[in-house]
């Protein structure tokens, strides 16, 4: 049973062109015996497809494979491609923003950490620092607050001139 408290970002080191796919097929041979309830072997909760398309492969209230001595207190999310060489594309930010904005809403403000938090490892990736993600919806959510709050002002000062 898994009871999520954080949400673990990861990268594929995989190919831009690799899918969700490939990473079930990976797993299956790594894990034949761990097939989710969804019908997937991918260890993590969500994979990001290099064009932004989000897969959910496991219940959230089932346990991951994706960091040991985690895989029952967090959801991880797995985006396509190699971090260590690249950035992640737009499309998948822009999915991350929605479904780390809906994790965040479920689940009481999940933090969101790399996988590197939790392993020796380079993951979530190389080129980009460990509050990537987190700091990314930080910034989208407050441009989004600044714009409603100019379209307010921007209202407000029309109906002045009418007057």
């Amino acid at each position: 049973m898994n009871k999520p408290e954080v949400v673990i970002t990861h990268h594929a080191v995989s190919a831009k062109h690799h899918t969700v796919e490939d990473v079930d097929q990976w797993h299956k041979q790594r894990w034949p015996n761990f097939k989710s309830n969804m019908g997937f072997w991918v260890g993590y909760h969500y994979v990001i497809d290099w064009d932004g398309s989000v897969t959910q492969t496991r219940g959230l209230n089932e346990e991951g494979a994706h960091t040991i001595g985690m895989n029952t207190k967090s959801i991880g999310v797995c985006f396509m491609g190699n971090f260590d060489n690249h950035y992640p594309s737009p499309e998948q930010m822009e999915s991350w923003d929605t479904l780390y904005s809906e994790l965040r809403d479920d689940f009481n403000n999940l933090p969101t950490f790399p996988h590197r938090s939790y392993a020796t490892k380079s993951c979530h990736g190389g080129l980009l620092e460990d509050g990537y993600f987190q700091d990314y919806f930080q910034k989208t959510t407050l441009i989004e607050k600044l714009k409603q709050i100019i379209a307010l002002y921007t209202q407000i000062l029309s109906l002045r001139r009418m007057k």
